[in-house]
């Protein structure tokens, strides 16, 4: 291995080198067009370098040994080279205007803009405004794939979009494989504070993009197994889609476990009945503290949270947990159970089988879930309390909390030390799971002015709620508030005191009472719904599994079958569009074997790289089907039960 990988950065680096020179002569000449053209050259072989990974092992041979001289005196040119590309792009060129006037000023500009690492296939530009399309034609015609342009035309093979939620959007289509650079270029006449708007935008995407990924990685055996044993539960217990429409107007009262909320929680004993009371597990041992009783207490973490209950009763409250979440939590002796889709594709199979569509999409936090759930029910106004996203003096959680005495700190790098954790804590990270992040310090924004220390991960769900505020305030006349009184400060939301909105709440009907009506009227008998369901999905993986074993056959056989692998990729493709999940699971795969089917010019790399996805999707199989089959016996003795009564 070290002997491939040596001879790919001996030729990547010699590349690299004879690149430099012909770029060298382009200048020589005062070739603007060859010199361009080369430059679009260097940053695809640099791109390709930065994916490469690097030879740390070497065997003692004398062919690794001669193999090390070559890429030493590469390595020499390839450095004279990148050089060269710095030079190319300091040199000082006319005003955009100025540029735009000819072909080849369009091709200076496009050259210009572009970093000197660039990968055409993968790297997104995002032109803005009117102007820029004779741009967006030359960098299509060199090769770039990913353009999106903002309010202006858009040529063939650009994507066209007229506002930020559709940046998002399309940003979030490229897949699968996520850019891993972007530049925004505006056109002249526009404000240039869009810029910076359309970046952050564009950055949070691609951040949630990886999150998601990583989530997906983390916990898909575990939603697999535990979204199984949890489909009895499903059978028996209505989703959220019930309480549709059953809170329309009526408030919501959110309440997160920030450390703020020790100075407004003892307020909430006023609602008495006038807005639903919704807490999550981590701030339901608060909650309780203050002598409240939450109508609900939602959880969508995979992880054993049970720790987050224990001492409180939940005889009278109703638990909203995700289908995916452990399932010991619906086992608690809770009042009543709601189920619903956190993980999208990862869930939504599930409800699929009874003809509901039970989303609160998160972005990563049961707050952001939350949040969800409240707009989808109509929820007006809502109204954050201990929403902080940030750690001020160091405390993470109200001290009444599970892991109260968590405390935070920036060490002398700028990263977050956070220690502290509960028993219970550790005990859950001890069964599996990822471990507590180690993430940058971040400043946002203060409730009071000013800033306030916060996390990177807390600036991913801030920025979410902001993307979302932005949607909200568009989109529906809702009224929602941030009354934590202290953190992080939350564009978009009405900012004030609790005190001040408790004043203005009526009399309602008891939340329990409408939980309770809506129970009963959804209260029938699923098991039979999801049992044949369940049959149509195991049929559907037999399908899959015959395709995905054909194909990886053909793979290792070389070339020689390369149209009846194309034919059966193909059926294998169609076969696992109605189960998107089960991509979902092989993503990692199916990335590399993409990559690779854009970057590398050898026809071996890419169908061992197809085989190593076929295999996967195999394993994915093997845990599948069994696991079903498991859940597929229990809910026909689930259905035989209420046939004999």
């Amino acid at each position: 291995m070290s002997l491939e990988l040596l001879d790919t950065w001996r030729v990547l680096l010699a590349d690299l080198g004879e690149l430099g020179g012909s770029l060298a002569r382009a200048i020589e000449a005062d070739d603007v067009l060859g010199g361009v053209a080369t430059m679009f050259e260097l940053r695809r072989v640099r791109s390709t370098l930065a994916r490469v990974e690097a030879p740390v092992r070497l065997e003692a041979n004398p062919a690794v040994v001669a193999a090390l001289e070559d890429v030493t005196q590469a390595l020499v040119n390839a450095r004279t080279a990148e050089a060269m590309m710095a030079s190319w792009l300091a040199r000082s060129v006319p005003p955009d205007a100025t540029l735009l006037r000819s072909p080849v000023g369009v091709a200076v500009l496009a050259d210009y803009m572009l970093p000197e690492v660039w990968d055409t296939e993968l790297d997104a530009v995002i032109l803005v405004g009117s102007g820029l399309e004779p741009v967006a034609e030359l960098l299509r015609d060199l090769g770039q794939r990913r353009i999106v342009i903002h309010e202006g035309g858009a040529p063939e093979g650009s994507i066209a979009t007229m506002s930020h939620p559709e940046i998002v959007t399309a940003i979030r289509t490229m897949i699968p494989n996520a850019p891993t650079r972007f530049l925004v270029k505006v056109s002249l006449g526009v404000d240039l504070q869009e810029v910076d708007t359309i970046t952050e935008l564009v950055r949070a995407a691609l951040s949630d993009m990886r999150i998601h990924r990583n989530t997906v990685q983390t916990f898909s055996r575990t939603w697999l197994d535990q979204a199984a044993a949890n489909l009895p539960f499903v059978a028996k217990w209505p989703s959220i889609a019930s309480l549709d429409g059953k809170f329309a107007d009526r408030p919501m009262i959110i309440v997160a476990p920030g450390p703020s909320l020790a100075k407004n929680i003892d307020q909430l004993r006023a609602l008495d009945g006038k807005a639903v009371l919704a807490c999550f597990s981590h701030s339901l041992k608060p909650v309780v503290a203050a002598g409240l009783t939450p109508d609900v207490v939602i959880t969508v973490d995979p992880q054993d949270v049970r720790y987050h209950f224990a001492g409180c009763d939940v005889s009278k409250m109703t638990l909203v947990n995700a289908v995916t979440c452990h399932p010991a939590l619906f086992e608690l002796p809770a009042a009543r159970f709601l189920t619903l889709s956190a993980n999208s594709a990862i869930d939504d199979w599930i409800f699929d089988g009874v003809g509901e569509e039970a989303r609160a999409p998160g972005g990563g936090s049961v707050a952001t879930s939350a949040f969800s759930l409240a707009l989808r029910w109509g929820c007006d106004p809502i109204v954050f309390v201990g929403l902080d996203l940030s750690f001020p003096g160091g405390e993470y959680y109200v001290k009444t909390s599970v892991d109260g005495d968590v405390h935070a700190r920036t060490d002398d790098n700028g990263h977050l030390e956070v220690k502290g954790w509960s028993k219970g804590f550790t005990k859950m990270k001890a069964a599996g799971g990822p471990s507590a992040p180690h993430e940058r310090s971040i400043m946002l924004p203060g409730w009071h002015g000013g800033e306030v220390p916060s996390s990177f991960m807390f600036s991913m769900f801030h920025r979410w709620f902001v993307d979302l505020m932005r949607v909200v305030n568009k989109e529906t006349g809702l009224s929602v508030y941030n009354c934590t009184e202290g953190g992080a400060f939350i564009p978009g939301m009405d900012h004030r005191p609790l005190s001040e909105l408790l004043a203005t709440f009526d009399e309602r009907v008891p939340t329990a009472a409408l939980l309770d009506e809506a129970v009963a009227s959804a209260g029938f008998v699923r098991s039979s719904q999801l049992a044949a369901h369940l049959r149509t999905f195991r049929r559907g993986l037999k399908s899959i599994r015959y395709h995905a074993v054909r194909a990886r056959r053909l793979a290792r056989t070389g070339g020689r079958e390369e149209m009846k692998l194309q034919k059966t990729e193909r059926s294998l493709m169609s076969a696992l569009q109605p189960f998107p999940f089960v991509s979902l699971l092989a993503q990692h795969e199916i990335e590399s074997a993409h990559s690779i089917a854009l970057h590398s010019a050898s026809s071996d790399k890419y169908l061992a790289a197809s085989a190593n996805l076929f295999d996967k999707l195999i394993g994915v199989l093997d845990v599948l089907e069994p696991l079903l089959a498991g859940a597929s016996t229990n809910l026909d003795a689930i259905e035989r039960a209420h046939e004999a009564a």
